[in-house]
């Protein structure tokens, strides 16, 4: 066997040349020296023990796992970033109307509202494939589904609110995002909102009928439906008989055929499935099955393991970003995942669905309604007080007029004499300040003052801001003055309690005490159903037309 030579090679040139690659103006004799002593170094590590064991295999482990981490890490990043190129996103808000916002709660929290829009656009030649009618592909899309979601600002509790497509209202002036402007159009249907520039001006219209502010819109199409029905590898349903939806001529109808019972719909019978209205009997009666296959398909995320199986979860968020079209405020991964977050944390059985009362349309009671105000009024109330809509909110509800009572406990074992709140006014109204604090005075609060200055920005409504540890203090204060717990805004850099005077309260020596509906009162006209609830879909035999 040959034998190998381990005598180590000349550095900076070859036997022959000594030094001939040392680098220009370096001393050429000092190589020999460099060379005996990394000789040395050779020599005396050719004589240390070779590994053994585990240790021997730590090192290449080491660098592969380095390795994997930076190529995990990597294709996270690219995988994040095609993610977001998949979100299209367009302005929130085309009209000039400004909704309500609800206060934050003791917490600094506040409720979310987003309005879901279902598009029957036909632009594409897929969504000409699923919902029929290739020659309206150059049509303006209608807004076929819209449901608003209101989601608590305790996240405790959730209400999904529908209008019938077919119901009349006024859409207001609008302007898409190309500058086009499109005016005020009296006695319309609502579908016909999206058409008006775009989500935009459907969100506006919700804004003007409900007086609430909306946070978001999402809109989902034909293909969207489709693609997410498959993420979560199907939809559960129920029917009470045989229903099979056959297309009439000059009626309509979808085709979607079931047997009676319980069904998972694949993609393309849920498509069918939120489409169909004939063979539920009425455009109302298929918001029911809208708001059923929804609460399936919340039901389905959770417990069918979606949300923590990272297979499934890339699929859902794969097709959820390429389905769902939301506003420019939801234009990345970590907004959609954050605000995600916080709806998980609704429990599936606080989800309350409905349909807003409507009354047949004078002018055409057999094809369109309106809206029935008297008890469509009431619900909005109640979303603007975020108050739950369902039975179990009702049993926790207490009257929320003011913090007293929240507050009483804390009251008695804090010494008002030396709180020292600071009362500043941001109304118009002269003197509040002054009043305030000398009102706070003769209730035993002696170190109340006027802030200075005394003058505090314009606001809407009157708060409380303190830090953590001032808590009881300020809660003793607004129970001394009866304002409600959303007044009260924790605050890190708060300090001790700061009243500052809103708009809504420019006179009186006490909060005024408003009518706050109560948890659960809907109108006896309204019927609400808890997302827990599995119900079947009733189907309407019009003779056997629509069963087999």
């Amino acid at each position: 066997m040959a034998r190998h030579d381990h005598t180590a090679a000349p550095v900076g040139g070859t036997p022959e040349t000594p030094g001939a690659d040392a680098p220009a103006g370096e001393d050429a004799g000092a190589i020999p020296a460099q060379r005996s002593r990394r000789s040395s170094r050779a020599a005396h590590s050719s004589r240390r023990k070779p590994k053994t064991g585990i240790k021997r295999y730590l090192k290449p482990i080491a660098i592969g796992a380095g390795t994997c981490v930076v190529l995990a890490t990597g294709s996270g990043w690219l995988y994040y970033q095609h993610l977001n190129s998949n979100i299209k996103t367009s302005k929130k808000n085309l009209s000039d109307v400004e909704g309500k916002r609800t206060a934050p709660n003791a917490f600094g929290q506040v409720p979310i509202n987003i309005l879901l829009i279902g598009s029957d656009s036909r632009a594409t030649k897929r969504a000409q494939e699923l919902g029929g009618g290739k020659n309206l592909a150059s049509d303006p899309p209608l807004a076929d589904v819209q449901m608003l979601l209101h989601v608590s600002a305790d996240r405790s509790n959730a209400s999904l609110i529908s209008i019938p497509r077919d119901t009349m209202v006024t859409i207001p002036e609008c302007h898409d995002e190309d500058g086009k402007d499109y005016p005020e159009a009296p006695y319309r249907r609502i579908n016909e909102s999206l058409a008006h520039g775009g989500p935009g001006c459907t969100l506006g219209t919700w804004s003007a009928l409900t007086g609430l502010e909306i946070d978001h819109f999402m809109v989902i199409d034909f293909g969207g439906v489709v693609d997410m029905a498959q993420a979560v590898g199907g939809v559960h349903v129920c029917v009470d008989m045989n229903m099979y939806d056959r297309k009439v001529r000059g009626i309509g109808g979808t085709g979607l055929k079931l047997p009676k019972g319980d069904n998972v719909l694949n993609a393309e019978q849920s498509l069918l499935w939120l489409r169909t209205r004939d063979a539920w009997g009425s455009d109302l009666n298929r918001t029911k099955a809208q708001h059923m296959y929804l609460s399936s398909l919340v039901r389905s995320l959770k417990s069918d393991g979606t949300l923590t199986n990272p297979a499934k979860l890339m699929d859902l968020a794969e097709a959820a970003t390429k389905a769902i079209k939301p506003d420019d405020g939801l234009n990345t991964i970590k907004k959609l995942y954050d605000l995600g977050t916080e709806l998980r944390k609704v429990p599936t059985k606080r989800i309350t669905t409905l349909t807003i009362p409507t009354l047949p349309d004078p002018q055409n009671p057999k094809a369109t309604v309106i809206l029935d105000k008297q008890n469509a009024d009431p619900v909005w109330q109640m979303l603007l007080s975020d108050v739950p809509l369902d039975k179990f909110g009702k049993k926790k509800a207490k009257p929320a007029a003011s913090a007293s009572a929240t507050a009483s406990n804390a009251a008695t074992d804090v010494d008002k004499a030396s709180v020292a709140v600071t009362v500043r006014n941001s109304t118009t109204a002269q003197g509040r300040a002054a009043a305030l604090a000398e009102e706070l005075k003769s209730a035993g609060f002696g170190k109340a003052a006027v802030g200075n200055p005394g003058n505090a920005p314009a606001q809407p409504s009157t708060t409380i801001t303190f830090s953590a540890e001032h808590k009881a203090e300020a809660q003793a204060v607004a129970a001394a003055l009866k304002l409600p717990a959303s007044a009260l805004r924790e605050s890190a850099s708060g300090g001790g309690p700061e009243l500052v005077i809103g708009a809504d309260w420019t006179t009186g020596a006490t909060y005024p005490v408003k009518d706050i509906p109560k948890a659960g009162a809907l109108p006896t006209t309204v019927v609400a159903q808890s997302s827990a609830e599995k119900d079947c879909m009733h189907v309407v035999s019009q003779g056997g037309i629509y069963t087999y």
